[in-house]
């Protein structure tokens, strides 16, 4: 069963998941790499990644003794939607900008 608008939106609506989804949209990362591009404490990271599941925006695999996150597929128009606005507004935002920069240097 889709999860509704609703809780897409709400799931999106914080800007550190905005910027955890902005990253994503680069590729897989673990959550060791997103705290260090974050600068947040580890047990915020999943607690931010937990609410992201749950609405269906992101998707993880166990490798080895990492969980790496990666973009849900947009298995849905609300979700397509969301992928489509951060690939159009992204760029122009220099937060998430400054965060590609720092994936880019981690990775």
């Amino acid at each position: 069963m889709p999860v509704p608008l609703e809780e897409i939106l709400k799931a999106a609506s914080e800007l550190t998941r905005l910027r955890i989804l902005n990253l994503l949209r680069n590729g897989s990362i673990c959550v060791c790499e997103l705290q260090a591009i974050l600068g947040i404490p580890q047990p915020t990271v999943s607690r931010h990644l937990a609410a992201l599941r749950h609405a269906g925006l992101v998707e993880d695999a166990r490798q080895g003794t990492r969980v790496v996150y990666s973009l849900a597929s947009p298995n849905t128009p609300a979700v397509a939607a969301l992928h489509e606005l951060l690939t159009k507004c992204a760029p122009y935002e220099t937060s998430l900008q400054s965060d590609l920069d720092l994936l880019r240097r981690v990775k």
